[in-house]
């Protein structure tokens, strides 16, 4: 059994909302498993965010530009560029020219790009089952459900700010 949010976070009143004590639990486990990961990143000279996207090359089937990893891993335009010149500059990926269209690349892995993300994914996964050890496939699988269903209500709703205003 885990520690609760209330004394984690050494409230001093226990919170009384159901759902706001839930979010917080959201939140709070992703931040953890961030940091968590951002250590390991670290030992590998990379950031999540270009862990991300060496682990997204990796197992593409189809030529992918800029704009395809961009949507894929749900970073800005100018993200994608900064992250893609430091994985590039660091021999990691490589942009390809597309035929017939000057504007455009296709983003791969480098050989080395290919070594390194072959290399710290094991590492990662090993982290991951430790860290989910606790839970059975079937509880990963209704977990996901009831997270899906979640984010998809969250994208749903629409912030009523003016009415919580007045």
């Amino acid at each position: 059994m885990g520690i609760s949010i209330n004394k984690e976070l050494e409230l001093e009143q226990p919170l009384e909302d159901i759902r706001h004590e839930l979010v917080l639990n959201i939140v709070r486990t992703a931040t953890v498993m961030a940091q968590k990961g951002a250590l390991l990143f670290r030992r590998y000279d990379l950031t999540e965010a270009q862990f991300n996207v060496l682990f997204a090359l990796k197992y593409k089937t189809s030529p992918w530009t800029q704009s395809d990893l961009g949507k894929r891993l749900v970073v800005t335009r100018a993200s994608i560029t900064s992250v893609l010149d430091k994985l590039e500059a660091k021999q990691l990926v490589k942009r390809n020219e597309v035929p017939g269209n000057r504007r455009i690349y296709h983003v791969s892995l480098t050989r080395k790009g290919q070594a390194l993300i072959d290399e710290v994914e094991p590492v990662y996964r090993m982290n991951i089952h430790k860290a989910m050890e606790s839970l059975s496939d079937g509880e990963c699988r209704r977990m996901i459900v009831r997270l899906e269903r979640i984010r998809a209500q969250s994208l749903a709703v629409d912030l009523e700010i003016d009415k919580a205003i007045e």
